[in-house]
């Protein structure tokens, strides 16, 4: 049977049913309404109830949902039900920041490993995890059981990095470099833009000036 082709529009909306039950979760709630869910979370119960029908569907009618049981589900679809090991390859600002935030290995992202091809920062530690040189990459991959990459590294260097890892076991790059990567189909890639976020956050901000000033 063919696997059902589910919109990215839906995969990006489950990490945030997965925090909000989560939430739940931890204050004792054993069941919710879409109704509830919706007004919670902002999104209509119509919207929910397709989105979870993409999945089976999860609820029973004239129950809701059972809040663990979802929770635990949609953690199994988004791959959160087995350990991920990441390295980090960039030891700037943004790439120690990223190795020293705890809440990855709460969700199954457990951080391996980082390199940098400036030897002053080679041999620091972030986090307990040793800065290594970029010559140990593919080595340290290869013996450590890693799938993803978090490339925090300027866009000249990320390309040819990319290059390097498509030959390696790695199967997907979280790619912090404001640079398009060409890889394989095998490799999965997460491209994200911090500027693109404040741009969004500078029009909205535009708008409802504007709507205030047209009121």
């Amino acid at each position: 049977m063919e696997e059902k082709e589910i919109s990215q529009a839906v995969i990006g909306r489950l990490p945030r049913y997965f925090r909000y039950l989560g939430e739940l979760k931890d204050k004792g709630v054993e069941r919710i309404s879409s109704q509830d869910l919706s007004e919670l979370m902002k999104v209509t119960a119509s919207q929910i109830r397709q989105d979870f029908n993409n999945f089976g569907g999860f609820g029973q009618q004239g129950y809701g949902y059972n809040v663990e049981y979802l929770y635990n589900e949609i953690g199994k679809i988004l791959g959160l039900d087995r350990q991920h090991n990441f390295i980090i390859i960039g030891a700037g600002n943004l790439g120690r920041a990223l190795g020293n935030y705890l809440n990855f290995e709460k969700r199954g992202f457990i951080f391996q490993g980082m390199f940098d091809t400036d030897r002053q920062l080679v041999g620091k530690e972030v986090r307990g995890v040793k800065v290594m040189p970029m010559e140990e990459l593919e080595q340290f991959i290869r013996e450590n059981d890693i799938d993803i990459a978090v490339l925090t590294i300027p866009k000249e260097e990320a390309v040819s990095v990319a290059e390097r890892l498509v030959g390696t076991q790695v199967r997907a790059i979280w790619n912090f470099a404001h640079v398009d990567l060409n890889v394989p189909p095998s490799i999965q890639v997460e491209n994200v833009h911090l500027s693109d976020s404040l741009m969004k956050l500078s029009y909205n901000i535009n708008r409802y000036a504007n709507e205030q000033e047209k009121a």
